[in-house]
């Protein structure tokens, strides 16, 4: 994507994700080895890897747009920004935000935004790179939306289904 701005909402998707599951498995691990439990903090310990993984692997193609010719470093730090504010969010203040939240958000729900979230990113991936790539555009962000049809579909149909 050569939108700089349009790169750094799209990896963000990622880093709020990772970052969340860094730290749910950080105080998970925590928890664990604090109570004696060091089979709940090893399992837990997956977690935390694949947050690593999943929220900072975004970052190379940070690096990658920070230091083309038209890029701007400006991209790293906010990817930075996103990765640090969620993690420290989701460390410090996790149970209560969740608590707030699941009043409302049930699996159904949580299906619905993921579906009209994906549908969004995959209507915008092919919009944008529909441009440059006319085919890898519309098939990147026909699967998406495909995607994110079927799960917000999905939830929509279970929900009407629980409220007969």
């Amino acid at each position: 994507m050569e939108n700089s701005l349009a790169s750094l909402a799209f990896l963000s998707l990622f880093h709020i994700i990772g970052a969340t599951a860094v730290a749910r498995g950080l105080r998970a691990v925590w928890s664990g080895l604090r109570d004696g439990k060091p089979g709940a903090a090893f399992s837990s310990l997956y977690l935390f890897v694949w947050g690593v993984l999943f929220g900072c692997m975004p970052f190379t193609f940070g690096v990658q747009l920070a230091t083309k010719e038209s890029g701007t470093p400006l991209v790293l730090f906010g990817e930075a920004a996103v990765w640090g504010s969620v993690f420290l969010i989701a460390l410090l203040a996790g149970d209560r935000i969740a608590g707030w939240l699941r009043s409302f958000l049930n699996a159904d729900v949580v299906f619905i935004a993921f579906g009209g979230l994906f549908m969004l990113v995959g209507v915008g991936v092919g919009l944008l790179a529909g441009q440059s790539k006319p085919l890898s555009g519309l098939l990147v962000g026909g699967l998406f939306t495909l995607v994110g049809g079927v799960f917000f579909v999905i939830g929509l149909w279970n929900l009407l289904k629980e409220t007969r």
